[in-house]
């Protein structure tokens, strides 16, 4: 196995620095249900530069790779992913992409410890970030579980996700451990013509979805306030190694002049946008922005268009 990533899963900004291709819950060909042990393998045998899973915590032992904290949609489970046991969810199967409530693959969603397994024995340069879906606080012995579960492998891994909580949680365990952090439940953008999300649930005077007390009135420059606010919110998760942040908000940011890049990179953390994935309206566009801009990873389900496009010689 080839050390050196796969040239389809990053790409070469004009100054020559890489940009990873994140591979979004492991979708390399889409020959596998995404997410499964299948698809995992597929990333780590081809040397993907980066990869992603999701995953939640089970009701006794173990995490399940799944995306949704529910299963009736993409499994033929039913009920929340929390409050099903080991056993349980080892039976369960993947639906057919279009089939709910139909037929079932022959892949089923693994569990956390299989991937390690998968993992050790994988070589290559394949980082594989693992996502937290759950949002209720973890106990303190199953923190324990995940950084006992994820030792042997924390140089291939790294932890990310919205709950900072749990992230604190974990780093409290195993300072080492690399960890990312996405500040979406506090601050975030999206066009005014959108639902809001739950989180952070109302539009702050600055125009982003903020609840912070300062954005009840402007009091200064978007700018400004925006550098001060992603300054406080990056202290919630000590030593995050990467930031990830929805792409859309990025791009506001950069229209109402700041470049959260260099505030990252100032503080030694690497910036990923998500997700953006070919035809797309104006995917490439909003590629040769978001790398110009000095993003270091671009999460995407068709990294192999995306490396194309901004390949000079493609």
């Amino acid at each position: 196995m080839s050390l050196e990533p796969h040239p389809e899963s990053l790409l070469r900004a004009p100054d020559g620095r890489p940009v990873s291709l994140k591979v979004h819950r492991c979708n390399w060909s889409g020959d596998h249900p995404e997410n499964s042990l299948a698809a995992i393998r597929e990333c780590y045998r081809a040397g993907v530069a980066r990869a992603e899973i999701d995953f939640g915590m089970l009701l006794d032992a173990d995490f399940l790779v799944t995306h949704d904290e529910e299963l009736d949609h993409a499994t033929t489970g039913t009920g929340r992913v929390s409050v099903t046991t080991r056993s349980e969810a080892r039976r369960l199967r993947f639906r057919r992409p279009g089939r709910q409530g139909g037929e079932a693959s022959n892949d089923g969603p693994p569990l956390l410890s299989e991937v390690v397994d998968l993992i050790l024995a994988e070589p290559g340069p394949t980082l594989l970030e693992l996502d937290i879906k759950d949002f209720e606080p973890w106990p303190w012995p199953r923190v324990e579980e995940l950084a006992r579960l994820i030792e042997p492998v924390k140089e291939r891994v790294v932890v990310g996700g919205c709950p900072d909580w749990n992230l604190r949680r974990l780093l409290r365990i195993d300072p080492s451990l690399p960890v990312g952090f996405d500040p979406q439940f506090y601050l975030d953008w999206a066009p005014e013509d959108d639902d809001p999300e739950p989180l952070p649930g109302v539009r702050g005077a600055y125009g982003y979805l903020d609840a912070h007390v300062l954005a009840r009135e402007r009091l200064g420059l978007t700018a400004d306030y925006l550098a001060d606010r992603l300054g406080g919110l990056s202290r919630l998760v000590p030593g995050s190694r990467d930031v990830h942040l929805s792409l859309a908000f990025f791009e506001r940011m950069l229209e109402d002049g700041l470049n959260a890049v260099e505030l990252f990179h100032a503080a030694g953390q690497r910036v990923d946008v998500w997700t953006l994935d070919a035809d797309t309206p104006r995917w490439r566009d909003r590629l040769a922005r978001a790398v110009a801009a000095g993003a270091d990873i671009v999460t995407t389900n068709t990294p192999r268009a995306l490396a194309a496009a901004g390949d000079p010689a493609g």
